[in-house]
């Protein structure tokens, strides 16, 4: 690049002689030339010196002219417009120098500088040629003919990437039998090189530095630099192929020779060694790990021979694969140097392989087979490739087991369709000394990633077996636990399930995380050897199943023994081992099995890692006896390289009767029944035993981490009748009664600190009308001291479901002398608070707050009787509540309340309050001709009645209430509400549309139109009610309104919660009455003022919840006076 005009001459250091190494410093004497006198022969060495000087200075002039650059532009063009004709309208050739140049005594040098090539729609460089060099043949030149005897390219880079896409492949149309044709068309091209170099009488074609890029996986740049490439042919027409390339760093070399015979290329042998192809098979991690793909070099053998008269044709690729790594997932197994041949025979027409030594880290698999056209071996219409692989004498010894190597012969038959991208092996058989399997595989390949489906069986074979056959990248984590852990033992009923489905996003690089539904192994195994976890000595005659489902991998087992170096022995009666997630680090277990042996023995067993509790205990296996069954639970690290979270364990042991030699705090323990459970703060023992000669329950905490705040404590409890409560809490007789179930701590000479289950006691609560009865949940905590005769309880609480009352009590001997709780919540509704005293007719009770629901009150009002003997005492109550909650949602405010009651009834009752729609509400006892009578008023009769739970569905009106004390345990008065309607009533829709008789009319249909009851006003409802030992019964009963009406009498409730009442239901009721009101007619037809002229006879009888209804199918079409007939008795 020197030679272009205007541009720096530059020597080369070799051209650079010192003067004192020229010839004329190097003599030893000086020669002196003395003149002499001109003769004929000196004149004519004159002319002949004039006239070589006169050539050589043309030649130097005409030389001058060459490196003056005079041809260059002229050059330049031509060669642009060359290059442009040449590639087209895509793309466009640029040159910056095209320049002639004498290169020494080879002749003349054309090159052409800079050379690059653009795509002419994106303007981007598809190459780019730093210089190519044509040397002109000077012999040529002198007699007028132009020969290149050599080409020069130096400096070429090709981006891959923008090269246009050729056309794809057609698969359908590719068959292995037309492979003697790619081979001639193969050969034709070398023909065409050949004839190429012979025509242009070049003895050498030289690329050096040239350079291309691709894409590998992932997207990685694979760059491709041929230092130094040439193509040289010798006399006997014998061309060579000889380089240097690197591939992404790695040199290799490449050495071919094609042989000429009768004017055409007829063989080509040779080898292309050190192929780093690593780099377009392997895949990466995001943080640059290696996680799929073979990182291995190779050397190709080529031997080629072309079909002749006296040859047959020959196609032999022999592959060497160099030491090297195979990744899977991440995980990496040494690749040995191995061989593969694959050669063509074209008898068959089949591709055979074959390779003798294809090793992988300790494995051996040394193979045979081939492929062939479908149709040539098998029905199937389908177009495509069959398939056929024989593994003989192959050895399975994977690196990480440390079983014996197991011999085995597999083979693989299948085929690929070529139209559908179908991939199929319906038979994969692997047979070995220690067990067989079978499976199958198929893939789809399509535009997105391809669908994988794969099965495997094993009816028995040997644990050894499994391990070894067990892909090292598939399910590494189980594997890997599988091999470390399980020994000896035959496996059954395995199975191996995986699944992708097509177009299953799979990120290069990183781990893929499969489904349940993705992956499956599952096998039984018995009489293995499995080690559990940590320091724990391994079972022995295992039997149980593995199961994995994805990431989760869980070993049930059934059954095994557990041998600890004492002679002790615990037998394993179930249990399981799970990794539940093998794609998180750090890997984490969950173990939970279930033991049974000698208490000596399971206290041994908890001495082991990663429990080792007892040692903290201060106990040692000796100081138990009699029989353990134990639970034993832990979460733990499986690999320490993790540097996985401390252990989290939990031992339960169960006793039953088991003797404790050392005593516990300073007592006697015998007949332990119960439970010690052990985590690693504390051991803590639940159990029933004799202390000291008493049965009782014991509860014993005992730190065996003394850094974990476990405090050593030691608490008796048991369930306590009416006699031992007296005499641990006296004073209780009035509000509890029946077995209590006690916890009491004792801290010091201090107060005793109280926890008592009522959940089995009735609790009442007198003044308040509460009760919570046997059987419903309630605890209370206290903490209580004894001085005088009085004892005082402090920090009193007790609560339950939806409710809590806290204070304080003092009792003097066995009855409550005062309480003042600070905190009364009954339900969930109240907020109040109480104080209560004693007096000498009964108790005392003042009730202030925000809220308080009255629904037990209520109740008590509705249900008030003679009460027993233990309600004899009379109960004072004055209340000033902002807000009284009462059924169904209702509440009254502002509500002022006092009742008194005696002997169980009430004697004095006053209530003021405003319903939630803002209507008042009044009520009181009176005392009228020495009888109490409760009246009252409401402007919103609907509020009221779902407020006492009366009635739910009727909405507004003016109620008027009166009830008379008869004297027997009852009431007796008349209810009478004006202009209040009855919304969402279900029964009134049933009585309307209910069938009747034969012909399965209903009302609806008598009167030939729908009866809309969903919503109904009345203006007048009245009714005389009896309330008496817990039921209710009304007569006379009327309701009057525009759309309906309706007359009953009966029972609405007896004491068993059950309803009798009949009655007649009139449809129209405005227009239908105006026949009661007709003279004559009115009373033939109408049969009452209350009656009309059509209507139905009905009965509701059964639960009150869910009555059953009756009606009388004559009823509907008889009128007036002759229903009466057809009414209920």
């Amino acid at each position: 690049m020197g030679e272009i005009r205007g541009e720096k001459v530059v020597f080369r250091k070799q051209d650079i002689v010192p003067l004192h190494e020229l010839p004329s410093a190097r003599a030893h004497e000086p020669i002196v030339l003395h003149a002499v006198e001109t003769g004929r022969t000196g004149f004519l060495c004159r002319i002949l010196a004039g006239v070589v000087a006169l050539v050589l200075f043309i030649g130097a002039g005409l030389v001058a002219l060459v490196e003056a650059g005079v041809f260059d532009s002229t050059l330049n063009a031509r060669a642009v417009t060359a290059l442009n004709d040449a590639l087209g309208p895509r793309y466009r050739a640029s040159v910056d120098h095209t320049v002639l140049r004498v290169a020494g005594l080879r002749g003349f040098v054309l090159k052409a500088e800079n050379v690059r090539i653009v795509d002419v729609q994106s303007q981007k460089e598809m190459a780019t040629t730093e210089a190519v060099g044509l040397v002109l043949d000077p012999t040529a030149l002198v007699v007028g003919r132009v020969a290149i005897s050599r080409l020069d390219v130096d400096g070429v880079m090709i981006n891959a990437a923008l090269l246009p896409e050729s056309k794809p492949l057609d698969l359908d149309d590719l068959r292995i039998s037309d492979v003697p044709d790619y081979l001639e068309t193969a050969f034709e091209r070398l023909d065409g090189m050949d004839r190429l170099i012979d025509s242009s009488g070049m003895q050498a074609v030289n690329l050096s530095d040239f350079g291309a890029t691709f894409q590998g996986p992932g997207g990685r740049p694979v760059v491709l630099s041929i230092a130094d490439l040439q193509f040289s042919r010798d006399a006997s027409g014998t061309m060579s192929i000889d380089g240097r390339f690197l591939l992404n760093d790695k040199e290799g070399e490449i050495d071919l020779t094609a042989a000429t015979q009768g004017g055409s290329v007829r063989t080509i042998d040779g080898v292309i060694r050190n192929v780093a192809f690593g780099n377009l098979l392997l895949s990466h991690a995001p943080d640059g790990d290696i996680h799929a793909g073979v990182d291995t070099t190779m050397d190709v053998t080529v031997s080629a021979g072309r079909e002749g008269e006296a040859a047959k044709p020959r196609l032999v690729v022999d592959i060497g694969l160099a030491a090297g790594t195979v990744y899977g997932d991440g995980v990496p197994a040494e690749l040995r140097p191995s061989t593969i041949k694959a050669s063509y025979n074209f008898d068959k027409g089949s591709i055979e392989l074959a390779s003798k030594d294809a090793s992988v880290g300790q494995s051996h698999f040394p193979f045979t087979g081939g492929l062939i056209d479908l149709d040539r071996v098998s029905d199937k219409p389908d177009k495509g490739f069959a398939i056929d692989l024989v593994f003989s004498n192959a050895i399975s010894r994977p690196v990480d087991s440390t079983e014996a190597p197991i011999r085995f012969d597999a083979k693989a038959s299948g085929y690929y369709l070529t139209k559908t991208k179908k991939l199929q092996f319906d038979e994969m058989a692997v047979s070995s000394e220690k067990g067989n399997v079978a499976g199958s595989l198929a893939m789809r390949f399509g535009d997105r990633q391809p669908e994988i489906s794969f099965v495997m069986i094993a009816s028995e074979l040997e644990s050894a077996a499994v391990k070894q056959f067990w892909p090292f990248w598939m399910a590494k984590t189980a594997r890997s636990w599988v091999i470390k852990n399980i020994f000896g033992g035959t496996v059954t009923n395995g199975r191996i399930e995986f699944y992708l489905a097509e177009g299953r996003e799979r990120t290069p690089g990183v781990p893929m995380r499969l489904t349940e539904d993705e992956l499956k192994i599952d096998f039984d195994i018995e009489g293995a050897r499995m080690n559990v976890a940590g320091e724990i000595p391994p079972l022995r005659d295992t039997s149980g199943q593995f199961r994995l489902r994805g990431p989760r991998a869980e070993i049930s087992i059934k059954g095994g023994t557990a041998y600890f170096p004492s002679g002790r022995s615990v037998a394993l009666t179930g249990g399981t081992f799970i990794l539940p997630d093998n794609y998180t680090r750090p890997l984490m277990a969950d173990m939970d099995i279930d033991v049974s042996g000698d208490a000596d023995a399971i206290a041994e067993l908890v001495t082991y890692r990663p429990i080792r509790a007892l040692p903290a205990t201060g106990f040692v296996p000796e100081d138990f006896s009699g029989p353990v069954k134990a639970k034993v639970k832990a979460h733990f690290g499986v690999i320490p390289a993790h540097k996985p979270p401390p252990p989290e364990w939990n031992a339960a042991l169960t006793l039953d009767g088991v003797d404790v030699r050392k005593p516990v705090a300073g007592r006697k323990v015998t007949d332990l029944h119960g439970v010690l459970t052990i985590d690693p703060r504390q051991a803590v023992l639940d159990a029933k035993a004799d202390i000291d000669g008493v049965g009782l329950n014991i509860a014993l905490v005992e730190p065996v981490d003394k850094s974990s705040g476990a405090k050593r404590k030691t608490t008796l409890s048991g369930t306590i009748g009416n006699k031992d409560r007296r005499s641990l809490l006296p004073g209780l007789d009035e509000i509890v009664e029946g077995p209590v179930d006690i916890r009491v701590e004792q801290e010091g000479d201090g107060t005793s600190s109280v926890e008592a289950d009522m959940g089995k006691a009735a609790v009442s609560v007198p003044w308040l009308g509460w009760t919570k009865g046997a059987g419903i949940g309630g605890k209370v905590t206290l903490t209580a001291g004894t001085a005088d005769g009085v004892t005082k309880i402090s920090d009193f609480r007790f609560a339950g479901d939806g409710f809590n009352v806290a204070g304080a009590l003092n009792f003097r001997g066995a009855s409550l002398d005062s309480a003042n709780f600070s905190t009364v919540r009954l339900s969930a509704d109240d907020s109040f608070r109480i104080k209560v005293d004693r007096s000498k007719s009964g108790y005392r009770v003042a009730a202030n707050g925000e809220a308080a629901d009255v629904r037990q009150v209520l109740a008590r009002l509705k249900n008030a009787t003679g009460g027993s003997g233990r309600d004899k005492q009379s109960v004072s109550v004055d209340a000033s509540l902002s807000r009284a909650v009462g059924f169904n949602g209702e509440s009254l405010s502002n509500v002022q309340f006092s009742y008194n009651t005696a002997g169980g009834r009430i004697s004095g009752l006053n209530l003021s309050g405003v319903t939630s729609g803002g209507a008042p509400v009044v009520a009181q006892v009176v005392k009228t001709d020495g009888v109490d009578v409760i009246q009252l008023t409401s402007g919103d009769a609907g509020a009221v009645a779902r407020f006492a739970d009366v009635y739910r569905h009727m909405r507004g009106g003016l109620l008027n209430v009166r009830l008379r004390d008869t004297g027997a345990n009852g009431w007796l008065g008349s209810v009478d509400i004006r202009n209040f309607a009855l919304v969402g009533e279900e029964r009134l829709h049933s009585l309307v549309s209910t069938p009747a008789g034969e012909n399965g009319r209903s009302l609806n249909q008598a009167v030939r139109r729908e009866i809309d009851v969903s919503a109904v006003k009345f203006s007048r409802g009245f009714a005389q009610v009896r309330a008496s030992g817990g039921a209710l019964s009304v007569a006379n009963g009327v309701v009057r309104g525009e759309t309906v009406g309706a007359t009953f009498q009966g029972i609405v409730r007896d004491a068993n919660g059950n309803i009798d009442m009949t009655g007649t239901f009139m449809p129209a009721y405005g227009l239908n009455r105006l026949f009661a009101e007709l003279p004559l007619i009115g009373v033939i037809l109408g049969n009452g003022n209350d009656r009309g002229l059509i209507g139905i006879t009905f009965k509701l009888a059964g639960s009150l919840e869910h009555p059953n209804l009756t009606i009388n199918p004559l009823s509907i079409i008889a009128p007036g006076v002759f229903r009466n007939i057809f009414e209920f008795q």
